[in-house]
């Protein structure tokens, strides 16, 4: 069998994109109603992606442990 390697492009655009998320700043609660919609929508977002992270997680456990029906 031969190993599926991406290319360097796609590599550089996971690599971008992980470098943004990672240094990104976290929205904080602020003075404007702006400010609140954002910090409720990236604690709900991030909250969101925890659960799918970790449903992902279990699935991919299940699967290998032959555990999924």
């Amino acid at each position: 069998m031969s190993a599926v390697h991406p290319s360097p492009a796609v590599h550089d655009r996971v690599r971008h994109l992980v470098g943004t998320v990672r240094w990104a700043p976290a929205p904080v609660w602020g003075e404007s109603a702006d400010e609140h919609r954002r910090f409720a929508l990236y604690v709900a977002g991030s909250m969101l992606a925890w659960a799918v992270a970790g449903l992902v997680s279990a699935a991919l456990i299940g699967a290998v442990l032959d555990l999924v029906l």
